[in-house]
């Protein structure tokens, strides 16, 4: 979950943010950079020491390297910063395609070992095997649910398309509906 920064931190990510706009030619390096840093920080922080040619790059590393959902946000705000005709536009919006991918991933396995859980609460035990084809038939349907979930509000519009924003709203939506039947144990299927 994003979390709310300290107005001190807010003040040192916009320095950091003053960089990237001043330096455009160096944001892919700077927010591989970035990427990498948190991570170690994440995995490793009693092993985690910033190199001093980026000390002006710590505090995005240090404010996001929990906040893996904070951090695409960040990249947005940072990428809507530039123009679309700018390259560096184009390098943000790679470096948050990369970073939101595993993002997603990472929710994606947090929400099934959740549904693991209560299965085994609901139903007890299973095999290794059978608990992971449960989970891929179960992401099936939950993948097929979300296609009709955004269709069914794809029709109700008068042009029959989702703009962006209202599509991740909407996905906001339906994964919290999911999330709710799992802790409530609805729509738990018993091990395969």
């Amino acid at each position: 979950m994003s979390s709310i920064k300290r107005p001190e931190e807010v003040e040192a990510i916009q320095g950091c943010t003053e960089c990237f706009l001043k330096n455009p030619h160096s944001v892919k390096k700077w927010l591989t950079l970035v990427d990498k840093y948190m991570q170690t920080l994440a995995k490793e922080p009693e092993m985690f020491l910033m190199p001093k040619a980026h000390d002006f790059l710590q505090p995005l590393v240090e404010s996001y390297a929990t906040d893996t959902e904070g951090f695409t946000q960040y990249l947005v705000y940072l990428r809507d910063s530039f123009s679309k005709s700018d390259l560096a536009w184009e390098h943000v919006q790679g470096a948050y395609r990369k970073i939101n991918g595993r993002y997603v991933q990472q929710v994606r396995r947090e929400r099934s070992n959740r549904a693991c859980v209560k299965a085994e609460e609901l139903y007890g035990p299973t095999d290794y095997h059978s608990r992971l084809q449960w989970v891929a038939d179960l992401e099936h349907s939950w993948a097929q649910r979300r296609l009709a979930f955004l269709e069914k509000h794809r029709s109700d519009r008068r042009a029959g398309r989702l703009d962006t924003e209202t599509r991740a709203e909407l996905l906001v939506e339906f994964w919290k509906v999911v999330d709710t039947e799992i802790k409530e144990g609805r729509e738990i299927p018993p091990w395969n």
